[in-house]
């Protein structure tokens, strides 16, 4: 992927993303009204928004409206995140969530958008925050010293 330094280069990152995804045919709509979507698939939209605001419900809400009947899946890439209000929406409505960022990186947010965001073998620690992974460090650390405790001065 490509820096990110302008919303048209986000809309390529994010059809370039599709792509390594398993949507080949992923092209983003650069130019003129594009109607909600960004980047099109035959099975496959999605939005992408490249400001300092957060996505809100409405903007997701017009990605699902753009789908209209169809049954392709939905995509939305933002570089500042997502209201509580666009994701519980997102969540009901199927909609892959990401977070794109300036060196071209796609993070993502929600449930939908895990199995996309991550390779296969990273799948269980989608979402592990760097807390969660130091309290895990430190239970590991208390377990190996109890073992040890055990094995020099009670076996």
């Amino acid at each position: 992927m490509q820096p990110t330094t302008d919303f048209h280069q986000a809309e390529l990152n994010a059809a370039q993303a599709m792509r390594s995804w398993g949507f080949l045919d992923a092209v983003a709509t650069t130019g003129g009204s594009d109607g909600g979507v960004d980047v099109r698939a035959h099975d496959a939209l999605a939005q992408v928004k490249w400001r300092t605001n957060a996505t809100g419900r409405p903007e997701v809400q017009q990605l699902v409206g753009a789908r209209g009947s169809g049954r392709q899946k939905l995509f939305f890439f933002s570089k500042s995140g997502y209201t509580r209000q666009a994701v519980a929406y997102a969540d009901t409505m199927s909609v892959a969530l990401f977070v794109i960022d300036a060196v071209g990186g796609v993070t993502p947010v929600n449930g939908h958008a895990r199995p996309y965001g991550a390779k296969w073998w990273a799948l269980p620690f989608v979402g592990i925050t760097r807390d969660d992974w130091v309290v895990l460090g430190l239970f590991t650390l208390a377990l190996v010293g109890a073992a040890v405790f055990w094995l020099l001065y009670l076996g």
